[in-house]
C-alpha cells in the first residue's frame, strides 16, 4: 500500500465515525472481557493503585494512576476503570479526533464521563493519523504528560501501513514513565469464519465502488448495518505481524539508540467476541534508563 492510498483510507474512516458515531457508540457500551484480564496482569505486577506494592505515589491521600487513552472513542474504558478502581485517584488523558463519540449524547441511556465537566478527565481533539501522514512526531502533538499507563483499544486495526502502526506503539511507549505500562488490543476478525466471509465480499464490492486499488493482505473494507456506501478500513493482524510489532519496541541495545523507546512484553493473550479470540492483547512494561 502506498501512502496516498493509506491517506484515502484514513479519510474514509474519519467520515465513517463522523457520520455514524451515534449508532456505533450504542453498540459499544459494555466493557471487553479482555480488560479485566489486563487489570489482573497489572495487579500481579504491582501496577494498580490499590496494590500497596506499587509504592507511595498518592494524591489527596489516595494512590493515583494517570492514564493516556489514545483513540478513546466513547470513553467506555474510562468508565470501566473508574468502576473497577473506585477508590483510586485517576487522571485520564483521552485523545481522539471524533469529538461526537467522546461527548455525552442527549437522551442516551449510557452513563458517559463528560470531559467538559469531570475533573478527572482531560480530552484532546487530535487526528493521530494525519499527524503521521504529515511527518510530525506524535508525542510533540500530545498534550498529556508522561503517564503511568498508556492504552489504545480498537484503534490499531484502523492504522494502515506497518510503519505507522509501529510509530503509534512507539509513541505510547514514549508517553509512559519508565517502569509504567502500555496495553494495546489487535483485532483478528478473520479468525471468525462468518466475519471473514462478509469481509471478503464487502471488500471486493467496496474497492470498485470507491475506486481504490487492490489492498494488501489482511486489509479489508467492512460495511455497517447494511447501509449502502458506508465502509470503514480495518486490518486483521496475523500472528507474524504481532510478533514484529512486539519486536519493534523490544529492549535490544544493539538494535536502537539509547533515546529510542523500548518495552518488555509481560503478557500476550486472546479474548473477546463470541469465540473468545477476536482480540490479541499485548501488556508491556516500559524500560527504565
Amino acid at each position: 500500500m502506498n501512502p496516498e492510498t493509506a491517506k484515502r483510507l484514513c479519510a474514509l474512516n474519519n467520515a465513517f465515525y463522523r457520520d455514524n458515531s451515534g449508532s456505533f457508540s450504542e453498540t459499544r457500551q459494555s466493557p471487553w472481557p479482555g480488560w479485566t484480564r489486563c487489570l489482573e496482569v497489572l495487579r500481579a505486577q504491582g501496577g494498580l493503585p490499590d496494590d500497596r506494592r506499587a509504592g507511595g505515589r498518592r494524591a489527596g491521600g489516595r494512590q493515583s494512576l494517570s492514564i493516556l487513552d489514545l483513540a478513546c472513542g466513547n470513553l467506555r474504558f474510562e468508565r470501566f476503570l473508574a468502576s473497577a478502581l473506585p477508590d483510586a485517584a485517576l487522571a485520564f488523558h483521552a485523545v481522539d479526533n471524533c469529538d461526537s463519540l467522546a461527548s455525552p449524547m442527549p437522551g442516551a441511556k449510557n452513563r458517559r464521563l463528560d470531559w467538559s465537566t469531570d475533573r478527572r478527565l482531560t480530552y484532546q481533539s487530535l487526528d493521530i493519523l494525519d499527524t503521521l501522514h504529515s511527518g510530525l512526531c506524535l508525542n510533540d502533538r500530545l498534550a498529556a504528560p508522561l503517564c503511568d499507563l498508556a492504552v489504545s483499544f480498537g484503534f490499531l486495526h484502523h492504522v494502515p501501513l506497518r510503519e505507522y502502526r509501529e510509530k503509534v506503539l512507539a509513541s505510547l511507549v514514549r508517553q509512559t514513565r519508565p517502569g509504567g505500562f502500555v496495553i494495546v488490543s489487535l483485532w483478528q476478525f478473520l479468525n471468525d469464519e462468518a466475519l471473514a466471509q462478509r469481509a471478503q465480499a464487502t471488500r471486493e464490492h467496496a474497492l470498485q465502488e470507491l475506486g481504490l486499488p487492490a489492498l494488501d493482505d489482511n486489509d479489508c473494507l467492512l460495511g455497517w448495518k447494511n447501509l449502502p456506501g458506508t465502509y470503514r478500513y480495518c486490518h486483521h493482524f496475523s500472528e507474524l505481524e504481532i510478533d514484529r510489532l512486539v519486536e519493534s519496541i523490544a529492549p535490544v541495545a544493539t538494535a536502537r539508540t539509547t533515546s529510542a523507546p523500548s518495552a518488555s512484553l509481560l503478557a500476550r493473550f486472546t479474548s473477546d467476541g463470541r469465540t473468545g479470540d477476536l482480540n490479541t492483547y499485548l501488556v508491556m512494561r516500559v524500560s527504565c534508563p
